[in-house]
C-alpha cells in the first residue's frame, strides 16, 4: 500500500468546494493508505526568530527525530501528497504557507550539493494541488496569474523528483455560470486522475 498524505487546508470546512473536490480524488486513489492532516486544527503561526534559531540548532545536531520536525518527517515519508485549499488572494491561505515553512527543512526534506544545488529528499511520487476558484486565472495577465500552482510546482521540484499537477474548478462565482456543472466537470477529471494515479 502506498502512503498518501491528504493535507486539508480548507478554511470553510464541510462547506468547502475545494474539500469536496479533493475528497472525490482521494477516495478513489487505488492501493493507498490515506493519512489526513487537517491544518485548521493545528493553528500554525508563522515561524518567528526563536523558531528559526531552534530549527537551525536542531538541524545542525541532526536531531531530526524530535517532535519539532514531526510535520516535515510526515511529509518526507509520504509516497504522494494531495494538498487541498482554496485559491486565495492569487496564492494559498496563510495557514498553508505556515505549514510549508515547517516542511522545508535543510538536511531532512532537501539538501544542497557542494555546488549549492538543492536536491529533494522526499519520497513523494506525486504532489497534487486541489483547488477551486471563484473567478478565472490567466498566466499572461499579471492581475490574474496563478501564483499558487507555480509556487507549489517549484516546491515539489525542491523537495522531490515527483510529478506535480493542479486539479481545479474555476469560474464558480461568475454570474451566469452553473457552479454545480463546473464542479461536476472537475470531479470527472478527479476520477480520471485517480484511475491513473500511480502510472
Amino acid at each position: 500500500m502506498k502512503k498518501v498524505l491528504f493535507v486539508n487546508g480548507c478554511i470553510r470546512g464541510a462547506q468547502s468546494r475545494s474539500l469536496r473536490l479533493a475528497q472525490r480524488l482521494v477516495s478513489q486513489i487505488p492501493d493507498a493508505e490515506i493519512e489526513v492532516l487537517a491544518l485548521p486544527s493545528l493553528h500554525l503561526t508563522p515561524c518567528n526568530a526563536a523558531d528559526i534559531v531552534e530549527r537551525d540548532a536542531l538541524s545542525a545536531a541532526g536531531a531530526f527525530d524530535l517532535p519539532f520536525f514531526a510535520l516535515a518527517n510526515q511529509f518526507r515519508q509520504a509516497d504522494a501528497v494531495v494538498l487541498a485549499c482554496p485559491f486565495w488572494d492569487m496564492s494559498v491561505p496563510s495557514m498553508v504557507r505556515n505549514y510549508l515553512e515547517r516542511v522545508c527543512v535543510t538536511g531532512l526534506t532537501f539538501h544542497y550539493t557542494p555546488e549549492g544545488r538543492p536536491v529533494g529528499d522526499c519520497a513523494m511520487q506525486r504532489f497534487v494541488y486541489v483547488t477551486t476558484r471563484g473567478g478565472y486565472v490567466d498566466d499572461s495577465d499579471p492581475v490574474l496569474i496563478d501564483h499558487a500552482s507555480s509556487y507549489l510546482n517549484s516546491l515539489c521540484r525542491l523537495l522531490s523528483s515527483g510529478r506535480f499537477d493542479t486539479l481545479a474548478a474555476q469560474g464558480l462565482d461568475i454570474v451566469g455560470n452553473d457552479p454545480e456543472t463546473l464542479l461536476a466537470q472537475a470531479e470527472a477529471e478527479a476520477d480520471r486522475m485517480a484511475a491513473a494515479f500511480w502510472n
